[in-house]
């Protein structure tokens, strides 16, 4: 069986005219689009359209692992197949998205954590492949656009209790990290994250972490963070706050989302708030299309402004279903995702199936009215004025 790049990759019936398809094509060839929370490119389904040979290899190797550790190594196994030169489908794939800047992740530890230090070896398949380069800033980006190459920015969300240390963040900063989000689902040194039972909002430490952020040159985000730990952070920091992956509460009740207040003071920090494609931080409706994403783009735009609207789609994660289950579901109540969270792993976006479908996201921008100075905002020229803002 040889492999296959087969799919639907941007047709969702949106009912655009000949004119207003080409329009999109265009913008979507054109455009710099950056997202900020990208896992990857495949979701699950990248790993069905390899042969017969390479699936089997796979299954053999996933034996060898266990936990997170499982989840990076099978996140990582299209790269080393491009690598070895067995398979280059996930450079094809890429380049059927247009995506020009997606994400890694770069553990903030201190030297210890196996989960860390297993993902720090994994990263260095990155260097060996040609066709994708690891940025540090936002010149390097554009140069990526300009070269036919996909860059990828470094970013962490801290599910692993990361330690009392503000020299993890400079070790973290040197390997490459530019985003740091400053808590995760629960209560920590730091603050307090959006499924605790209480909002403090960030303890002393966390201005240190705030303002260290600052100082290095990295992103402070606050996806996953509390509302009156968001606010601190709006108020403390010093350069422009992110919310790469989140959705608007005034839509859709979750504690995933941030409410006007916290959007308000996102963008008043001159950042921006990237909206996610995970169906049950955007809808109850059990069956939900990439519009439902659109909504909350509408939604957010309407708020604060276009200049302050970008994409964090967040998922799917690339992996097997099987392997989610085993890692991130069997995980989920460890890293604070509760029941009335409704985390459905196996609920996707119709016309959001992977990355290569992130055409639907600019073709819906044109649907919807957006100009395209607006679009070319909204898909990445505004995370980059963030990144030329506070990179160093």
């Amino acid at each position: 069986m040889s492999e296959t790049n087969t799919g639907v990759s941007g047709r969702y019936d949106f009912g655009l005219g000949s004119a207003q398809e080409e329009r999109a094509r265009r913008l979507h060839h054109e455009s710099i689009i950056v997202d900020l929370v990208s896992q990857h490119v495949g979701g699950s389904n990248i790993y069905e359209h390899y042969p017969d040979d390479l699936k089997s290899d796979l299954r053999i190797r996933l034996k060898q692992s266990t936990g997170w550790a499982l989840l990076t190594d099978v996140e990582y196994w299209p790269y080393e197949m491009a690598r070895c030169g067995k398979s280059h489908l996930i450079r094809d794939w890429y380049e059927s998205s247009g995506l020009t800047c997606g994400t890694y992740g770069i553990g903030v530890h201190d030297g210890h954590d196996p989960t860390c230090i297993h993902l720090d070896a994994a990263n260095a398949v990155f260097a060996d492949l040609p066709w994708l380069q690891c940025v540090t800033t936002e010149s390097e980006i554009r140069h990526a656009k300009r070269d036919g190459k996909v860059a990828l920015y470094a970013q962490w969300q801290p599910y692993i209790a990361w330690p009392r240390d503000l020299k993890a963040i400079d070790v973290a900063y040197i390997k490459g990290l530019r985003s740091f989000m400053l808590t995760y689902n629960q209560m920590d040194h730091v603050g307090v994250g959006c499924t605790e039972r209480v909002d403090a909002g960030l303890s002393m430490f966390g201005l240190e972490v705030v303002k260290h952020c600052n100082a290095t040159g990295i992103v402070v985000d606050v996806s996953h963070c509390g509302h009156l730990t968001t606010l601190d952070a709006c108020r403390h920091s010093t350069k422009p706050v992110t919310a790469n992956h989140t959705a608007a509460r005034g839509i859709h009740t979750h504690a995933r989302g941030k409410n006007d207040e916290a959007l308000r003071a996102i963008a008043d920090t001159g950042g921006v708030i990237g909206v996610v494609a995970a169906p049950p931080f955007l809808t109850s409706d059990p069956a939900p299309t990439v519009e439902h994403m659109l909504d909350h783009i509408d939604y957010i735009v309407e708020l604060v402004g276009w200049r302050y609207v970008a994409i964090g789609t967040d998922w799917p994660q690339q992996a097997p279903l099987d392997v989610l289950k085993v890692t991130l579901e069997a995980g989920a109540k460890s890293i604070g995702f509760r029941e009335e969270d409704h985390l459905d792993l196996t609920l996707r976006l119709d016309g959001f199936q992977d990355a290569r479908d992130l055409p639907n996201i600019t073709r819906g921008l044109v649907k919807r009215g957006y100009s395209d100075e607006q679009i070319r905002g909204v898909l990445g020229e505004n995370v980059l004025r963030v990144f030329s803002e506070v990179w160093r």
